[in-house]
C-alpha cells in the first residue's frame, strides 16, 4: 500500500474533519522517520518505506483506535464542579431572599434576576464551547478593535452615571455592568500575543500599547479594582508569552518590567493620595485601613465583627439581619453573605472549591500542545484567581473595601454571564486538544500593524 493511500485509510476512520489533517500529518511524519531509520540500516528506500508502513498495522484499526482519541471532549470534572458551585450560588440567594423580601420586598426579585442569568450563563456556556476558539489566530486585532470601539461609542451615547461613576451601558431595557464587561478583553488579547510571535522589542511595545487602551478605559469609568485585575491579567499573559518564548527578547530584563509595570496601578493610586488628587471618600478608606480607625472603617468593621460572631457550622439569623442592611451585601459583601448563613465551615469550603476550579483550569491550559488554547485558558484563570483574591481578601479585611465580585456568587447580570462565557472559552480549550495541533492552521501570518 502506497503512503498516501495508507493516510487516506486511516484519516476516514476518524469522524472529526478538523484532526483528520493534523492526525495525517503526524503519522506521514513518523511513517518517514521510520523509513529514515531503516534506510540507515542498509535497506533500499521502497523497502524500507514499505517496512515502515507495514509496522504502522492495519488502517483501519489504527484509525478507529485515532478516532476514540481525536474527537471533541468535554471536561467532566469541570462540568461538575461548576454545576456545584451554581447551586450554592442559588441556595445562598434564597436564603438571603427570604430574610430581604420580609423587609424590603425585593429579595426573591433578586434571586429571580439571579437564577435567569445563571441560565443565560449556562447556554453562553455551552455555544462558547460549541465554538472553535482558534480563530482568534487570525482576528484578534480587529476583533480587539471592534470592541474598543464599541465600548467607546456605548461610554459616549448610552452610559449611565451612578454616583459620578459611568458604569453602566444602557442596550434596551438592559444594563451591562462595564467593569466586568470589560474582562471580555482578555481572550481578544490573548490571540493579539499570540499574532505577534517572532517580533522583538518593537512588538513588545505593541502588545503594551493594546494592553494600556482598555486598563485606561476602565480607569476612566472609573472601577479601580476591575482596572486592578484587567491590568494584572494582561501583564501576566504577556509574561507567560515572553517566558515560553515567543518573542525574540532578552528573557530577563523583559520579566522584570513587566513585574515593575504590574505594580504601577496601586502604586499611582498611592501617590495620587499622598498628592491629594483623590476624592475624600477615597482617602478616608486609604485612612481607615492603614490606621484601623473603626470610625472611619464602617464596612470593614462590619464584617469583622459578623465574622467573629459567625458560628463553625450552621447559619446566624443575627448575622444575616445585620449584613442585608449593608450596601452591596449580594454582590461585594457575598463571601460574608455566604458565611452569615451557612457558617465558617461552608465559606472554607466554597473558597476551597474556587480555588481549585481554578487550578483545573491552568491544569487544562498548560496541558495543551496548542499554543493559543493556553493562553486563552491561562487568561481566564488568571481573572478568576484575581477576582477571588481581592473579593475574599475585602471581605474578610485583608484589603480596603472596594467594588469586588466574587466569580459565580455575585449577584449582577453582567458579572454572571461574563464568569461563565469565560469557562465556556476554557472548555472550548479543553474540547479541542486533541484535535488542533500545536499551532492553529489558516490565517496566522503577523501583520505590520
Amino acid at each position: 500500500m502506497k503512503l498516501d493511500e495508507y493516510l487516506n485509510t486511516v484519516t476516514e476512520q476518524i469522524r472529526c474533519i478538523k484532526a483528520r489533517e493534523m492526525v495525517g500529518e503526524e503519522l506521514r511524519d513518523h511513517v518517514l522517520d521510520q523509513a529514515e531509520a531503516y534506510e540507515a540500516e542498509g535497506m533500499f528506500e521502497e523497502e524500507a518505506l514499505e517496512k515502515a508502513i507495514q509496522d504502522m498495522g492495519d488502517p483501519v484499526e489504527t484509525g478507529t483506535s485515532l478516532d476514540r482519541i481525536h474527537r471533541p471532549q468535554i471536561s467532566v470534572e469541570v462540568l461538575v464542579m461548576i454545576g456545584i458551585i451554581s447551586l450554592a450560588s442559588i441556595a445562598l440567594h434564597a436564603v438571603l431572599a427570604a430574610y430581604t423580601s420580609d423587609t424590603s420586598g425585593a429579595g426573591y426579585g433578586y434571586l429571580s434576576s439571579h437564577i435567569l442569568y445563571t441560565l443565560m450563563g449556562y447556554a453562553l456556556m455551552f455555544a462558547i464551547y460549541r465554538m472553535d476558539y482558534s480563530i482568534l489566530a487570525g482576528y484578534a486585532k480587529q476583533a480587539a478593535a471592534v470592541f474598543l470601539i464599541l465600548v467607546l461609542l456605548g461610554f459616549h451615547f448610552a452610559g449611565v452615571y451612578i454616583n459620578g461613576a459611568r458604569l453602566y451601558i444602557r442596550l434596551g431595557s438592559f444594563f451591562a455592568f462595564m467593569p466586568v464587561m470589560m474582562l471580555l478583553y482578555v481572550p481578544l488579547f490573548g490571540g493579539i500575543l499570540y499574532s505577534y510571535r517572532g517580533e522583538r522589542y518593537k512588538g513588545l511595545g505593541k502588545i503594551l500599547l493594546w494592553a494600556l487602551v482598555p486598563v485606561w478605559i476602565t480607569f476612566r469609568i472609573p472601577a479601580f479594582s476591575q482596572g486592578v485585575v484587567l491590568w494584572g491579567t494582561l501583564l501576566c499573559l504577556t509574561a507567560i508569552a515572553v517566558k515560553r518564548g515567543w518573542y525574540q527578547v532578552r528573557k530577563a530584563p523583559a520579566l522584570t518590567m513587566l513585574g515593575v509595570l504590574f505594580a504601577a496601578p496601586p502604586l499611582c493610586f498611592l501617590g495620587m493620595g499622598i498628592l491629594g488628587r483623590l476624592t475624600s471618600y477615597q482617602m478616608m478608606r486609604i485612612q481607615a485601613f492603614l490606621t484601623g480607625a473603626d470610625d472611619q472603617n464602617y464596612l470593614t468593621v462590619q464584617m469583622k465583627g459578623i465574622l467573629s460572631g459567625s458560628r463553625l457550622m450552621g447559619g446566624s439569623t443575627e448575622n444575616i439581619a445585620r449584613i442585608v442592611e449593608l450596601p452591596g451585601y449580594n454582590n461585594d459583601y457575598i463571601f460574608v453573605c455566604l458565611i452569615s448563613a451557612y457558617g465558617l465551615l461552608a465559606g472554607i469550603l466554597a473558597a476551597a472549591l474556587m480555588f481549585y476550579l481554578v487550578v483545573k483550569i491552568f491544569r487544562i491550559s498548560f496541558c495543551q500542545k496548542n499554543e493559543l488554547g493556553m493562553i486563552l485558558g491561562s487568561g481566564c484563570g488568571i481573572v478568576f484567581l484575581l477576582q477571588m483574591g481581592i473579593s475574599i481578601g475585602m471581605n474578610v479585611g485583608l484589603l480596603p473595601p472596594t467594588a469586588a465580585l466574587l466569580p459565580f456568587f455575585s449577584s449582577g447580570g453582567s458579572g454572571i454571564v461574563v464568569s461563565y462565557m469565560l469557562l465556556g472559552l476554557v472548555l472550548s480549550v479543553y474540547r479541542y486538544k486533541n484535535i488542533l495541533p500545536a499551532r492553529p492552521s489558516g490565517r496566522v501570518a503577523r501583520s505590520a500593524s
